[in-house]
C-alpha cells in the first residue's frame, strides 16, 4: 500500500510539475552559455554517463536512414560493418501481438512502413491485434525511401525476403550476440500501452533474463502507468525517465530545484534536441542541463539527431549517447570533436 501511494505521489508531483512549467515553456528560452564548462563525475555509478567527447552512437531504430527501420535488414547492416560506423547501441521499439510474442515496431499500426492496408484490406489494424504469423506476411520495407527510390517496394509473398519481414526482439538479440564482433548495448522502448504495455514489458524483462542482458539495456516507455509497472515490478533493469519525469525534471533543474527530493529512480533522460525539438524552442542540450543531469546521476541520451551541426554540439556540451538514423555521420563528427 504504501509503495502504491508513493507511486500515485510521484505521478501526481509530475502533473502538478507539467502544469506550473507549461507558462515557464512559452514565456523563457535557455540558449545555455557555452562558455559554462563542463563537470565531469568520475566517481558516478551509472555506466550510461560516458567520458566527455565520448558519447555512445545509437542507431535509432536500428539505423532508419539507411536501411528499413527496425528490421533484421538494419541490424545486419550495423553488425557487419563492426567498429567501422562506431555504434556501441542498437536503439529500436517493441510491441506485443495478439499471440504475445515482442515485434519490433514504432507506430501502432503498420500502414506507414509496409504494405498492410494492401495485405488485410483497410487502415490502421493495430499491431496487438495481428498475430505474429499475420504480420510476417507484411513486407518492411515498402515504404523505405533512399536517394529518392523504394528499393524494395512491390515485393509480395515468397519474394520478400526474411529479414524485411517483421521480426521478434528474440531474434533480433539472438543475432546481434551470435554474429556481432562486439558486446553492443540495447536501448529498447515499449510502444504498447494500457495492459499491452504491461504485457510487453514482462515478455521482454523474461527475454533480457533469460540473456543475462540486465546491465547491457536501458528500456523505456513513454506510458506513465506502463513505466510505474516496469519501475515496481523490475528496478534491477536500467529505465529512462517516462514523459512526466522528465518534465519533472526540466521543471527542477529550471528552478534549481534539488532533484533527489523527489528521489529519481531513472538511470537515464531520452529527450530530443534541435529539428526534433521544435528547433530547439526548448533546448534540452545545454551545458548546464548535462551537468544538472550527471550532478544527480543521470545520463542524457538524444534524439533524433540527423545532422553534424546537432551531433558536435551535444558532443561538446557532454552528451552521453546520440540517437540517430545516420551513425556513420555521427560516428565521423564525434570523431571531428576530439
Amino acid at each position: 500500500m504504501a509503495s502504491l501511494f508513493l507511486a500515485i505521489k510521484n505521478v501526481f508531483h509530475g502533473i502538478v510539475a507539467a502544469f506550473m512549467l507549461i507558462p515557464i515553456l512559452l514565456t523563457m528560452g535557455d540558449a545555455g552559455n557555452p562558455d559554462t564548462p563542463v563537470i565531469n563525475y568520475p566517481d558516478s555509478d551509472n555506466p550510461y554517463i560516458t567520458e566527455y567527447l565520448a558519447p555512445d552512437i545509437a542507431a535509432h531504430r536500428s539505423g532508419a536512414g539507411i536501411a528499413p527501420q527496425n528490421t533484421l535488414m538494419a541490424f545486419e547492416n550495423i553488425v557487419e560493418q563492426g567498429d567501422s560506423l562506431g555504434v556501441d547501441t542498437l536503439e529500436f521499439d517493441v510491441q506485443i501481438t495478439a499471440d504475445g510474442e515482442l515485434v519490433l515496431q514504432h507506430d501502432l499500426t503498420y500502414d506507414a512502413t509496409s504494405n498492410a492496408a494492401e495485405l488485410f484490406g483497410k487502415k490502421n489494424i493495430p499491431v496487438s491485434s495481428l498475430t505474429l504469423e499475420e504480420a510476417k506476411a507484411l513486407n518492411m520495407g515498402e515504404n523505405f525511401k533512399v536517394d529518392g527510390e523504394y528499393p524494395y517496394r512491390g515485393l509480395r509473398g515468397d519474394n520478400i525476403p526474411y529479414n524485411l519481414r517483421v521480426v521478434t526482439c528474440d531474434e533480433v538479440i539472438d543475432y546481434v550476440e551470435a554474429t556481432g564482433s562486439k558486446e553492443y548495448n540495447y536501448v529498447i522502448e515499449i510502444k504498447s500501452i494500457g495492459s499491452n504495455g504491461r504485457k510487453a514489458a514482462d515478455k521482454l524483462h523474461s527475454i533480457i533474463n533469460e540473456r543475462n542482458l540486465q546491465g547491457r539495456v536501458v528500456w523505456s516507455t513513454f506510458a506513465p502507468f506502463t513505466s510505474m509497472y516496469m519501475k515496481s515490478n523490475y528496478p534491477e533493469i536500467a529505465r529512462t525517465a517516462d514523459a512526466i519525469e522528465a518534465v519533472q525534471f526540466y521543471f527542477y533543474f529550471r528552478m534549481g530545484w534539488d532533484l533527489q527530493d523527489v528521489s529519481p529512480s531513472y538511470a537515464a533522460l531520452q529527450i530530443p534536441y534541435g529539428s526534433s525539438a521544435f528547433d530547439n524552442i526548448i533546448n534540452l542540450g545545454t551545458r548546464e542541463l548535462l551537468n544538472y543531469a550527471h550532478s544527480n546521476n543521470i545520463a542524457v541520451q538524444y534524439w533524433t539527431i540527423n545532422s553534424e551541426e546537432e551531433v558536435r554540439t551535444l558532443t561538446l556540451n557532454g552528451a552521453d549517447c546520440i540517437m540517430t538514423d545516420y551513425p556513420q555521420m555521427a560516428y565521423d563528427t564525434v570523431k571531428s570533436c576530439k
